[in-house]
Parts: C-alpha cells; sequence; structure tokens
C-alpha cells in the first residue's frame, strides 16, 4: 500500500511537471479573446472556437472551381468551414507540426457539421483522407487528415478508409510554390489500390487546408479513373 502511494504521488508530480512544460510553450490563454483557458481547451476556448466566422453553407460548383483553379477540375463541390486567417494558420501549424493532435477533435466537429448540412450523406459515401507519404508520416508521426477524418467518420457515422488511396511518390511541400508548379509537383503521386472499393461510391476527399486546389485535384483524378462515382472535397480552411 505504501509504495502505491508513493507511486501516485510521484505520477502527480511528473504530470504537474509536464503541465508546467506546456505552459512554457503553448499559451495559457485563448489566442483569440486572450481569456484564459479551461483544462479542456488548447489554444483556443470553447467560445471562440464557435465565433470564428464560417463560409456560408452554398456548394461551389464544378464550373466556378474550373476558372478559379484554371485547370481540369476531378472533384464535383467543395466544402469548406473557415477562410484562411491568422488564428487559424495557428492552429492548422499547431496540429501539422507541432504534435497538437488533440486540435484535429474540434476541427474535424465542425467539418462533419459542414458535411451534415450539405446533404452529402448517404449509403455509398465513403470519407478517404489525403494520404502522406510514408517517410512524410515517419518524420510527423501521423497524418492529420488521417486524424480528421476519423473524427468526421465518429461524428456522422461515414464510412472511413486511410488504405485505399496511397501516395506513392514524395513530394515538396507545396506551401512555396506556384500554382503550375503544385500541379507538376503531385501529378501521379497517388494510387487507388483497391478498385473494389471505390466504385460508383461517393468519395468524401478529406485535408486540412486547400489552397490552388492542385493536391486535391490530383487526389480525385486517380479516384474517378478507378470507378469512384464523384469526388466532393472538404477542407477546414481555404486559403
Amino acid at each position: 500500500m505504501r509504495n502505491y502511494q508513493i507511486l501516485k504521488k510521484a505520477v502527480l508530480l511528473c504530470r504537474k511537471a509536464v503541465d508546467s512544460i506546456f505552459d512554457i510553450f503553448y499559451p495559457s490563454y485563448c489566442i483569440r479573446c486572450e481569456l484564459n483557458l479551461k483544462k479542456h481547451e488548447r489554444l483556443l476556448c470553447d467560445d471562440c472556437w464557435n465565433r470564428i466566422p464560417k463560409l456560408d453553407d452554398e456548394l461551389e460548383k464544378t464550373n466556378d472551381l474550373a476558372r478559379r483553379y484554371r485547370q481540369r477540375i476531378y472533384f464535383s463541390n467543395v466544402l469548406t468551414v473557415w477562410k484562411f486567417d491568422s488564428h487559424l494558420q495557428t492552429i492548422i501549424h499547431h496540429l501539422k507540426y507541432q504534435n497538437f493532435k488533440s486540435l484535429a477533435k474540434p476541427v474535424g466537429i465542425f467539418m462533419a457539421e459542414k458535411i451534415k448540412r450539405s446533404g452529402l450523406i448517404g449509403d455509398q459515401s465513403l470519407l478517404i483522407p489525403v494520404p502522406l507519404h510514408p517517410t512524410r508520416v515517419r518524420e510527423r508521426g501521423f497524418n492529420q487528415s488521417d486524424l480528421l477524418s476519423n473524427v468526421i467518420a465518429e461524428a456522422t457515422g461515414i464510412e472511413h478508409n486511410n488504405n485505399i488511396l496511397t501516395r506513392i511518390r514524395y513530394t515538396r511541400s507545396q506551401t512555396a510554390l506556384k500554382a503550375d508548379e503544385r500541379s507538376a509537383n503531385v501529378k501521379n503521386a497517388f494510387k487507388v489500390s483497391q478498385r473494389e472499393k471505390i466504385k460508383q461510391k461517393t468519395i468524401i476527399l478529406v485535408d486540412d487546408v486547400i489552397t490552388t486546389g492542385a493536391t486535391m485535384n490530383a487526389c480525385a483524378k486517380e479516384l474517378i479513373k478507378n470507378g469512384a462515382k464523384e469526388v466532393i472535397v472538404i477542407s477546414a480552411v481555404h486559403a
């Protein structure tokens, strides 16, 4: 019993130490309203999550997308929760590069709500995250799009599969590339490995940010080529 009590105190001390280290690197206040965060809150308080202005529910149609992205478009619609701003940039950066995986839950829930309002849920719908190359997964430790897709699946009941679409070619980061360079960078970078699972399915392709649409389009092209009925894009942020 005494050993148990000693162990329990040691665990509590370790937890306090971890919390102290956490507070050094991550703010204990909301980055938007600057009020103190509650224990379960990270970066943004619950109120500010709900106050970030959302994009309207109107689907962006194929013709508009073709004009915007200046290329043949293989996905039919885009759903996005938020327009890019500095607060969302911080959130996505921490999710992707700071191992802040807990942020996937609130972001994914808002994405799920967007899908529900769109009326796109059906028996033949399938969630597929934009894949990372295995090397990038090893570097980062996870795929943020896969985390988001899991949250969306749990919130909507839509089937989720992260094994169907794979990235077969390691590509440069798209961040510093121009639109035409982005398209060339991801050309033939993706492959469908289980064609029978997407045949005549409406694929909901999940990613954190859509900018020029090059990555999403390369994925959608491969999915359509291998029998998908339709590809709809869902992203948290439109930059």
